[in-house]
């Protein structure tokens, strides 16, 4: 009941907020135009904020272990290729394609990971969670450029690639972020405290908006491509990540780092960022929606489990 708990408290605010969207949409408060403005504000502006102050006050002073960083940076690489070979052969719209390998690979590791592994570990013990976050999130972000990028109908030209990954607002917040630690820069005090501020309201709002644009006539629960990517971000991926770590002798921080970095569901930013990238919009929402849904339980799975051969 303990490990249930973990889960369903971790879980559970955030579908309260993207089921206060969807009633906002259904009572006609919000107009559908006006989730999508929201939309494009929370990936060019809201998003990025979040991003930087996450990685801005990120604290990389508690211990550190590159064996388990390289070995999370290698299993997305390789997860990532593996998917964007398999993908193609059964799902012919690249339409779909990009978004599907984009969600099957891509946590929530800011807005839901950082608040579950605090309830694991404890703040005091954050810093091998926060520093694979902080890692991990720019090489997704910039993965997630490329997934949406090379299954088009038009000859991939590598300069365009490049300038989709070093324009996107996300990466380029990140590499702010990890620039501002790298010099010890300070910000002022107002605008560390704005930066906050929104940074706390921006998952309420970005969840929010995700309920507002969900469509329920538009689901069908035998669609492979939803199914095939709900399945793989929530059982597949972290089975072969957590039995791959644990194979390596990881314990405590290190596997829930690994916990944290692959069996959450889908970052809610995957489904702006594949709105503007002319990708399948209603499949990215519905990846998001029931990635989080479902994760509140196999996640508490992934947990027992872990707590029953002592892993931490």
């Amino acid at each position: 009941m303990e490990n249930f708990m973990i889960g369903f408290n971790a879980v559970m605010p955030l579908i309260m907020y993207l089921l206060i969207g969807y009633a906002f949409n259904r009572l006609g408060m919000i107009s559908q135009s006006a989730f999508e403005d929201f939309n494009r504000a929370l990936f060019a502006i809201l998003l990025p904020i979040n991003l930087f102050i996450n990685i801005y006050q990120s604290d990389f002073s508690s211990a550190f272990s590159p064996e388990v960083l390289t070995y999370i940076l290698l299993f997305a690489l390789l997860g990532f290729i593996t998917l964007a070979v398999i993908i193609p052969v059964f799902i012919k719209d690249n339409r779909k394609r990009g978004v599907m390998l984009q969600g099957a690979i891509r946590s929530n590791a800011i807005l839901f990971g950082l608040p579950l592994g605090t309830a694991l570990l404890g703040e005091h013990r954050m810093g091998m969670v926060s520093i694979v976050i902080a890692t991990i999130v720019p090489l997704w972000n910039i993965l997630s450029v490329v997934a949406l990028s090379i299954y088009t109908d038009e000859k991939i030209s590598i300069k365009k690639l490049l300038q989709k990954i070093v324009t996107n607002p996300m990466v380029i917040a990140t590499l702010l972020g990890i620039f501002s630690l790298l010099i010890g820069l300070v910000l002022p005090t107002f605008i560390e405290a704005t930066m906050t501020n929104i940074n706390r309201m921006v998952s309420p709002l970005a969840l929010m908006v995700m309920g507002g644009t969900f469509q329920v006539r538009s689901v069908r629960f035998r669609d492979i491509p939803l199914v095939f990517t709900v399945v793989s971000k929530l059982m597949l991926v972290p089975a072969f990540a957590l039995l791959g770590g644990v194979l390596l002798g990881f314990r405590g921080e290190a596997i829930i780092a690994v916990l944290i970095a692959m069996a959450g569901p889908t970052a809610v930013s995957s489904y702006p960022q594949a709105v503007a990238a002319g990708g399948d919009g209603n499949l990215a929402n519905q990846i998001v929606v029931f990635t989080t849904i479902l994760s509140m339980f196999s996640l508490v799975f992934w947990i027992a489990l872990a707590k029953s051969l002592a892993l931490f």
